[in-house]
């Protein structure tokens, strides 16, 4: 299938954005869209290059005809910028930060145009050739390419549970995940890969991975029941006991223990539009249960009779959590 071959190169991704920008400049002739044409059938990855590109100008609306004015190839300057032009504009109708992109060495439209993703609030679960079973989580971007030599998962962005297939060829191909922080190597397994903020938590529920952080040689392997946060550098702390309750989105809910509020809000957002925060003075409050990620509403309803908070509305896509006034 598409999703599951080479992909494409950042060189072939902004080969794409040009044609583009050149067919919807208004001034293309019939010799453009032929060269196009004909760029687009040199390789696969050319034409899949092409698809996702034209999937995601569809999803946010063309690309303004501003992009643009007259031949991308009428000077170089003029095509950087215009290539640049394009590209801030993506940034902006598909909400994606430029510059967090570019210090993480992530490039935006990989995530734009992966072969699987979820939008904000969705999950899906995705079955590859080869058996393995990818759960993606909200806003979670991955692309898959499965070869002779090896199976790989590229994690632009989100978080996902994978369970390895198994294959009767021997040697059996390895399975990776390229994250922006390194690269997980499964061991016949199954494991979760977040990429949060503070680095990128791997936790192993059964048999094995080894995560080789791009700037470290050696890969630290982590055994099931176990967790840790990798950075570029390495491990971060120590590992600590895997928590089979941070997977209960595959089931639709959260499972909060004696949860810190403020932590529950942060997991909650995840899955909302617009910003969901709580205050400091309530964040330390602790919660327990189990809330259904497809009802917001309920959620909230829940958590303002359970402690002393008010759930404050400016729009339905920015509320704040604060203190219940006193009576």
């Amino acid at each position: 299938m598409a999703a599951e071959t080479a992909v494409p190169g950042d060189d072939v991704v902004m080969a794409a954005i040009d044609w583009m920008v050149r067919l919807q400049s208004g001034s293309a002739t019939d010799h453009d869209h032929e060269a196009c044409r004909r760029w687009r059938a040199e390789q696969p990855q050319h034409e899949l290059a092409w698809q996702r590109l034209q999937s995601l100008s569809e999803r946010v609306g063309s690309l303004p005809r501003a992009l643009a004015h007259g031949s991308i190839g009428a000077s170089p300057t003029r095509a950087r910028n215009n290539r640049r032009f394009a590209i801030k504009t993506l940034c902006v109708l598909t909400g994606t930060g430029l510059l967090a992109a570019s210090a993480a060495r992530w490039t935006p439209w990989q995530a734009w145009m992966a072969g699987y993703s979820t939008r904000t609030g969705e999950r899906r679960r995705v079955t590859l050739a080869d058996g393995t079973v990818l759960q993606l989580n909200s806003a979670t971007a991955v692309d898959v390419s499965l070869d002779g030599q090896q199976r790989l998962v590229r994690l632009h962005r989100g978080e996902v549970l994978i369970t390895t297939g198994h294959e009767e060829r021997v040697p059996s191909r390895p399975f990776l995940v390229q994250t922006r922080l390194g690269q997980a190597r499964a061991l016949g397994t199954r494991f979760r890969l977040r990429d949060a903020e503070e680095g990128m938590r791997l936790a192993v529920y059964e048999g094995a991975v080894e995560f080789r952080s791009q700037n470290e040689n050696t890969p630290i392997r982590v055994d099931a029941g176990r967790e840790g946060l990798f950075d570029a550098q390495g491990l971060v702390g120590r590992l600590s006991a895997a928590n089979e309750e941070a997977i209960a989105w595959t089931e639709g809910v959260i499972v909060a223990d004696r949860m810190p509020l403020g932590q529950l809000v942060a997991e909650l957002d995840r899955y909302l539009p617009g910003k969901l925060r709580c205050d400091p003075a309530v964040a330390d409050l602790t919660i327990s249960g189990v809330f259904p990620l497809d009802q917001p509403a309920r959620i909230l309803a829940a958590i303002a009779r359970t402690l002393p908070v008010r759930v404050d509305s400016f729009t339905e896509y920015w509320v704040t959590l604060r203190p219940r006034a006193s009576t």
